[in-house]
């Protein structure tokens, strides 16, 4: 066992060399783990994300209807809006987006002509106009039921106003967030009462090949040497337990909290971590979460 995590201590620290180089020269440019040019999966994903979060939202609400009528925020939806045409596509009153890296900008055309194509074949033609007129007017910058914002410093009061949001969705983006807290400060202050959030929260090493033979590789570390490797939107390797804790002090509450993905072997989870990551009140055999809580 000594071997193999001196092994992975070490491939490790080879991995986080090479991320941050490559945020060095390229910047932020794959949020998903297929490039845009693969357009039915893209499309795909974005409907299968879509799916589940709605799935955990009528589960939590108990509500068939959850989103029908409501203004949605989505914190960092990545590298198109397809999230956003298809929210709009099943009810969805307004669809809301924050972003710090103006991915959206480089999306191609294909993209969003095949995912027309795709609701469409699903019953959805008569909303087809409408999702192209949104999607114009979201390129154009013109506000509309489509609203993509850029801000470099993430300031969603700022974007959207307070008390303006019923239902807050993220995917895979809170892991990437500086400082938890604040970001959650902002939510109380921009969502309405009674207003939910759903956040998918991947807390594995994001490294494609390390991710899937040592997902906890990041939590190897101790903070002084993992943070020598820092970049903006490095995995900030917050772990369950003080999401939940940001959450209660900013007055959330009925906080759920669903593992969607676990280590296979609890003990093998723990092996090899730095001090700071030994307890187990940080839930080691969590690889990805799902949570939901309503503001009071």
């Amino acid at each position: 066992m000594f071997a193999k995590n001196a092994f992975y201590f070490l491939a490790g620290l080879g991995f986080l060399a090479l991320a941050k180089a490559k945020h060095t020269v390229k910047g932020y440019s794959s949020p998903k783990p297929f490039d845009m040019s693969q357009t039915q999966r893209c499309i795909d994903y974005d409907i299968k994300v879509v799916d589940e979060w709605l799935s955990h939202l009528q589960r939590y609400s108990a509500d068939e209807n959850p989103i029908v009528g409501k203004n949605a925020l989505e914190l960092g939806p990545g590298s198109d809006l397809g999230i956003g045409i298809y929210l709009l596509s099943l009810g969805c009153a307004k669809y809301n987006a924050c972003d710090v890296n103006d991915l959206v900008k480089i999306t191609p055309d294909i993209f969003y002509e095949k995912l027309f194509e795709h609701l469409g074949a699903r019953g959805d033609a008569a909303k087809i106009d409408f999702l192209r007129e949104q999607l114009a007017k979201a390129k154009a910058g013109i506000p509309g039921q489509l609203n993509y914002v850029v801000r470099k410093d993430f300031d969603i009061v700022a974007a959207f106003g307070k008390n303006s949001i019923d239902l807050v969705f993220s995917q895979a983006a809170f892991e990437h967030f500086d400082d938890v807290h604040k970001t959650v400060e902002q939510l109380s202050a921009v969502c309405k009462p009674n207003a939910v959030v759903v956040l998918e929260i991947d807390l594995k090493t994001h490294s494609r090949w390390i991710r899937d033979n040592d997902p906890n590789n990041i939590y190897r570390y101790p903070s002084w040497l993992y943070n020598l490797f820092w970049f903006r939107g490095i995995p900030n390797r917050v772990r369950p337990y003080q999401y939940v804790d940001a959450l209660k002090r900013c007055g959330w509450t009925d906080i759920s909290l669903r593992p969607s993905g676990t280590v296979k072997d609890p003990v093998t989870a723990y092996s090899g971590l730095a001090k700071v990551f030994s307890d187990h009140m940080n839930q080691m055999e969590m690889l990805t979460i799902t949570l939901c809580a309503r503001k009071s």
